[in-house]
């Protein structure tokens, strides 16, 4: 399968009440998510809080990851965030991910002073050249203060191992109509997937891949609805979009990140709360999510 394609589901790394990953949890997590439809796993993403691990804790989750998806789910694809706010740690992170036996990397533009686009390419390109796998690169600038251009995209694109980009847009046309501009300027195997909870929500466009946190709590839920898509299914597809749009619709009005842990709390998974300096959202907001995910059954 060629890389960064399908539905990518994005899990959270779980947290013990004194704060420590909850190794026994996420492999248990991790299990079930293999063999759930997905058609990717990404750990250490936004949503997998690698922003708030020590090296040690990030080499051990990709290792506990390649081992667990390895064997519930034999040729499943697993990826792995690398990003860090120093070239050189980042490269570490590359370099234990290569080690442990991971299918491709994502990398994000995180940095303490925004980044111009010369920077971002002089790094995207040494990250390129320290291994031969597959890259997808990050366009998060609600975080990160810089947005990939299509221009640099298309430039990155004719690195042979940047195969792909992740990206949101206010709205499904304009994510559209970016993908077909950047479609004509790169390869044809170049995945251009789409990111963001209330974009991907909206359903209205499955593009080359769906890159999303909340697929890893309702796997089955988000591979029905972008199947309805691939498929020319739409009445299909708005049945399922509004079976789920009251629970994304409370979910994309919480704060990013700890809704994601409440989320998967109410279903069932023990992911603990985000790590501090995050705090968990209010408990009627729980109970919210909880009270709407609740109906949710086998998908329509």
């Amino acid at each position: 399968m060629t890389a960064f394609r399908g539905l990518i589901a994005y899990p959270v790394t779980p947290f013990d009440e004194s704060g420590d990953v909850n190794y026994a949890e996420f492999e248990r997590m991790l299990a079930s998510l293999a063999v759930s439809g997905v058609d990717a796993i990404t750990v250490l993403g936004s949503s997998g809080s690698f922003a708030y691990l020590s090296a040690a804790e990030r080499r051990r989750v990709v290792r506990r990851a390649v081992d667990v998806v390895g064997r519930a789910n034999p040729g499943l694809p697993l990826y792995a965030g690398v990003s860090a706010v120093a070239t050189a740690e980042l490269l570490e992170h590359v370099a234990d991910a290569v080690d442990a036996g991971i299918d491709g990397l994502l990398v994000s533009t995180v940095s303490y002073v925004p980044l111009d686009e010369d920077e971002v390419a002089h790094q995207c390109r040494l990250v390129a050249a320290a291994s031969e796998l597959p890259i997808c690169l990050y366009s998060n600038p609600s975080t990160t203060n810089f947005a990939f251009s299509i221009e640099l995209i298309a430039e990155l694109a004719r690195e042979p191992t940047i195969r792909g980009v992740k990206e949101t847009a206010p709205d499904t046309d304009a994510f559209a109509a970016r993908y077909e501009r950047l479609r004509r300027l790169v390869p044809e195997d170049f995945s251009h997937g789409m990111s963001g909870d209330a974009l991907i929500a909206d359903a209205g466009f499955a593009a080359d891949a769906w890159h999303s946190g909340p697929a890893s709590v309702l796997p089955v839920h988000y591979a029905a609805l972008r199947d309805a898509l691939v498929e020319g299914d739409p009445a299909r597809a708005a049945a399922l979009r509004d079976e789920l749009a009251p629970l994304l619709h409370e979910f994309t009005s919480l704060r990013k990140l700890s809704n994601l842990y409440a989320l998967a709390r109410a279903a069932g998974i023990e992911a603990g709360e985000p790590r501090l300096p995050l705090l968990p959202i209010a408990g009627s907001s729980r109970r919210d999510l909880a009270r709407l995910l609740e109906p949710l059954g086998e998908p329509l």
